[in-house]
């Protein structure tokens, strides 16, 4: 179960830093949908999180994205297997220590993140929270 929420919880923070939220935030064109719209539920997702959960996760993106560019970098520098899964460890537990630190459950956080890559209107308030 640990393996399985450290997994999700890297999967996310690679996808869910700063620059992904501006990338994504400013992708689709004016009059566009763009594939995150066409795949968001009907109702917001930002209904099912309060407030200071949504503020803690926009609160940790910038750490756990200093964290995945620090490993990601090490992890490629490398050419030994071991070493690299041991430096995916080492990140796994930082970032976890760092959701954990902020107040927020790593399973919510995982709920969010989810929520957020599906969610566009959640996105965008999250991307608000972080500027």
């Amino acid at each position: 179960m640990r393996k399985q929420i450290t997994t999700v919880l890297i999967a996310a923070s690679m996808g869910f830093g700063a620059t992904a939220f501006a990338q994504q935030a400013g992708s689709a064109a004016p009059g566009q949908n763009s594939p995150a719209a066409s795949t968001a539920p009907v109702e917001s997702s930002a209904m099912n999180f309060k407030n200071s959960d949504l503020e803690k996760f926009a609160g940790v993106q910038k750490p756990l994205d200093d964290i995945r560019s620090e490993y990601s970098q090490r992890v490629q520098s490398t050419q030994e297997p071991e070493k690299a899964a041991q430096l995916q460890q080492e990140a796994s537990e930082k970032m976890m220590e760092v959701v954990k630190g902020s107040g927020l459950e790593v399973e919510t956080y995982n709920q969010i993140a989810m929520a957020v890559q599906s969610d566009p209107q959640l996105q965008a308030k999250v991307q608000s929270m972080m500027n």
